[in-house]
């Protein structure tokens, strides 16, 4: 089974808070454009209610095993316990919202005053414990496995890692040695032309 860190809570959390969010802004917007247009948002607006309150069921219980099973200090412990009220919270608001949209179900488009304001409290309470999650993991580092070694990183892309600059100081240095040694050989070779010849004149005196 693929293993999920900490576990399977990040990736469910994610189908709640798409549906009831769109929930949200689809009753809005077929409350206030009363056309043909709004009866369908309405009736789209209901089934991404009542399926955002059903996927709240598996984000609550695997928020809960990671509340009961991630490392985490005292202040990481508060941090999870503000998340987990929040988490009940947002369950109730949108719990609520759910029977009230049932009880308008005869309704043809859009939503009465008392749901759109129930709506709105819900569109607040997932966005703030959204905010707390991103916070257990991001200032908490609460089911991080490892941190990033970001010791001479430069994002900007002008010094990445330090050993860059030492590969290039060192292949310059290889570069300076192989002329050196190139312009050596050139004068070795030009000393014994030189010698040879001086041999040949030598030769044709005598």
């Amino acid at each position: 089974m693929i293993e999920i860190i900490p576990n399977w809570h990040p990736i469910w959390v994610h189908f709640p808070i798409a549906l009831l969010s769109l929930s949200v802004v689809l009753f809005w917007v077929a409350r206030f454009w009363p056309s043909e247009v709004a009866g369908k948002l309405t009736t789209v607006a209901r089934f991404n209610l009542g399926a955002g309150v059903v996927m709240l069921i598996p984000s609550l219980v695997t928020g809960y095993l990671a509340y009961n099973s991630v490392p985490h200090d005292g202040a990481g412990h508060e941090a999870m316990t503000r998340h987990l009220y929040a988490a009940w919270i947002t369950t109730g608001v949108f719990t609520v919202a759910a029977l009230l949209a049932w009880r308008e179900r005869h309704r043809w488009c859009g939503a009465g005053v008392s749901l759109l304001v129930v709506l709105l409290a819900g569109l607040i309470a997932i966005s703030a414990t959204g905010y707390l999650g991103g916070e257990n993991v991001y200032r908490h580092g609460i089911g991080v496995e490892r941190l990033p070694d970001v010791d001479g990183h430069d994002h900007n892309g002008h010094d990445h890692h330090s050993d860059d600059h030492d590969h290039d100081h060192d292949h310059d240095h290889d570069h300076d040695d192989h002329d050196q040694e190139g312009r050596e050989g050139q004068e070795g070779d030009s000393a014994s032309d030189n010698g040879e010849e001086a041999e040949e004149e030598h030769s044709h005196d005598h």
